[in-house]
């Protein structure tokens, strides 16, 4: 058998095997005795089947399936003997049968790639610093307030924060609607109405009227007037201001909290928000810490085929939240799309497993325990979600799998130098945008 092993592109390599006729001929009589011991044919005993006529009934399928048997073993030899280690089952091209009854072929593979080594000390990265303040709590506070207020109908002006339903038409680029009016409701502050139609109901009385000129904005939800500019006419049909509730005994049992105490209620409030607040720290370190490797890792060469799998894992998974979201039948986004993020997401495992490697870092199991009971504690039976969370195999190896990079993270923050940037509870939890 005679192996060489030729670099294409990249990661990619061919495999060139030569498979002499001797060795293929040798193992293919051994395997027509084998058979001749079991085959039964109609006018010979069992076992007694000229070695002649088992030839010409199963010389051709024995020969493939010896080829199939030589071929993998070749291709395992020839990996074990040059330390390859590859990324996907290999591809086997050019197979060709030679004229002295010998076989040769050929075997494209991917090497998995090699992350250099990193010299953590010269890496810098930025750590968020917050704390949960009594202005925080309050905010919260409010806001599970604004969940269970009540709408009071007002004849006084409308001002920010209240509920206005309005009754107009338009005319300019577009007239909407057609025929009569339309009706819309705006929640001032909040609803995705353009700043001119929201300046000009403030101050406003129930059954006063206006009219003003209004760029619509391209995600306005009535499609018609969506980028359009026009003279939008309209009457102030209803006006309701927001109640909110006192924070009492009732209000605090409302969310669980049986002692009805409003300073038991906020030692609650406090503990959740510390507990996001840390995650989201984490999660922003953890995002800092990946992209200052990937750029002392960026000359890594990555294998195409891995990119490719996760390019299309990654589009399946836009498919799916489309679903979830209520689009029905979406499409599947164009996984050339997530090309980019794909090969980030790589090199990011590529990196956490080699310093878990590296570094010896074996996963924490008392780690994975508090954090399933972390996880418990935001539902309302904590004990059965950590019941699930140990029956459900794929989510304990999520656990696991998130303790494990949590842990690379405690060590990567012990190696880089921090730079330390103080933030507010409300600038590191607001959405990015």
């Amino acid at each position: 058998m005679q192996i060489s092993i030729d670099q294409s592109k990249g990661l990619e390599r061919i495999v060139s095997i030569d498979l002499e006729a001797d060795a293929i001929q040798s193992k293919v009589d051994a395997k027509l005795n084998e058979l001749g011991k079991e085959v039964r044919l109609k006018g010979f005993r069992q076992g007694r089947v000229p070695k002649k006529i088992l030839k010409q009934r199963f010389g051709q399928h024995a020969r493939q399936e010896v080829l199939g048997e030589m071929m993998q073993n070749s291709i395992e030899q020839a990996l074990e003997d040059n330390k390859l280690n590859i990324v996907s089952p290999p591809e086997v091209t050019d197979a060709d049968d030679k004229e002295d009854g010998g076989f040769s072929f050929k075997a494209k593979v991917e090497l998995m790639p090699e992350v250099p080594e990193i010299d953590f000390s010269v890496l810098e990265v930025e750590k968020v610093v917050a704390e949960v303040s009594d202005d925080d709590i309050d905010n919260m506070i409010k806001n599970l307030q604004k969940q269970k207020q009540d709408w009071k109908e007002s004849k006084g002006k409308i001002t920010n924060g209240d509920l206005v339903t309005i009754e107009y038409k338009t005319n300019g680029e577009v007239d909407y609607p057609v025929e009569g009016t339309e009706k819309m409701g705006v929640l001032l502050g909040e609803s995705n109405i353009p700043a001119d139609l929201k300046k000009a109901l403030v101050g406003l009385k129930v059954k006063e009227s206006a009219e003003i000129e209004v760029d619509f904005p391209e995600n306005f939800n009535v499609s018609e007037l969506a980028s359009k500019r026009a003279k939008i006419i309209f009457d102030v049909a209803d006006v309701r201001k927001a109640k909110l509730p006192k924070v009492d005994e009732d209000f605090v049992k409302s969310f669980g909290v049986e002692s009805g105490d409003v300073e038991e209620f906020k030692g609650d409030i406090k503990k959740n928000l510390e507990r996001e607040l840390s995650q989201s720290v984490k999660n922003t370190f953890k995002s800092n810490a990946l992209e200052a490797l990937r750029s002392a890792c960026k000359e890594t060469l990555l294998p195409e085929s891995m990119i490719k799998r996760e390019s299309q894992h990654m589009a399946h998974q836009a498919q799916q939240r489309a679903k979830q979201m209520g689009i029905k039948e979406p499409k599947s986004p164009e996984a050339d799309g997530f090309l980019d993020e794909a090969s980030q997401r790589i090199l990011n495992t590529l990196i956490i497993q080699k310093i878990a490697k590296d570094q010896d870092i074996k996963t924490d199991f008392a780690k994975v325990r508090e954090q399933i009971n972390d996880i418990a504690q935001t539902f309302e039976k904590p004990e059965e979600v950590v019941q699930m969370y140990y029956k459900n195999s794929e989510l304990m190896a999520s656990v696991e799998q998130n303790v494990m990079e949590n842990q690379v993270m405690d060590w990567i923050e012990s190696q880089v130098k921090i730079k330390q940037r103080v933030k507010s509870f409300d600038d590191i939890m607001k959405p990015q945008g």
